[in-house]
């Protein structure tokens, strides 16, 4: 009886419910941005115990291009969320929202996974390769799903 009185709360207030589903997906979004992260930390750790072995002086200019290339996808993955973020309207803020994480997250995932490999796999470069770790966690730590989303969206 308390459930289907709730349920009757919650479809007269439409309002809480869209929260309540929006916190739902904000939620499973963290979620998955912060294994994303443990996974690509767990990459660069491990990366680091045999890196020592792989110097290849005629490979050293992947070094560069790689952090380029993750420079570069993580720039797009802020603007990509921002264009994202701006079609999400009331009908499909659930899936939208969610691919408006997921897809900028993917983004930051792979160049820092080619960072990081091409740096501690290919040729030896701690340098690079923390800088492009730190550039990717920083871009997807920004991406995150914030509280004031909300209130952005203007339900």
């Amino acid at each position: 009886m308390l459930n289907l009185f709730t349920n009757k709360l919650f479809i007269m207030n439409d309002n809480a419910v869209k929260e309540i589903d929006l916190l739902f997906v904000a939620r499973r979004t963290r979620f998955l941005g912060i294994a994303i992260l443990v996974g690509m930390f767990l990459v660069f750790v491990f990366g680091l115990f045999v890196s020592y072995q792989n110097v290849n002086e005629e490979l050293a200019y992947i070094n560069l291009y790689s952090f380029i290339f993750c420079a570069v996808l993580c720039g797009a993955a802020v603007l990509l969320k921002r264009i994202m973020f701006a079609k999400i309207n009331r009908q499909n803020f659930a899936n939208q929202y969610f691919n408006a994480h997921v897809i900028p997250f993917a983004l930051c995932d792979l160049g820092g996974l080619v960072c990081i490999m091409s740096n501690l796999f290919v040729n030896n470069n701690i340098i690079y390769a923390a800088a492009g770790f730190l550039l990717t966690a920083a871009v997807m730590i920004y991406n995150f799903p914030k509280d004031s989303d909300y209130s952005r969206l203007g339900f």
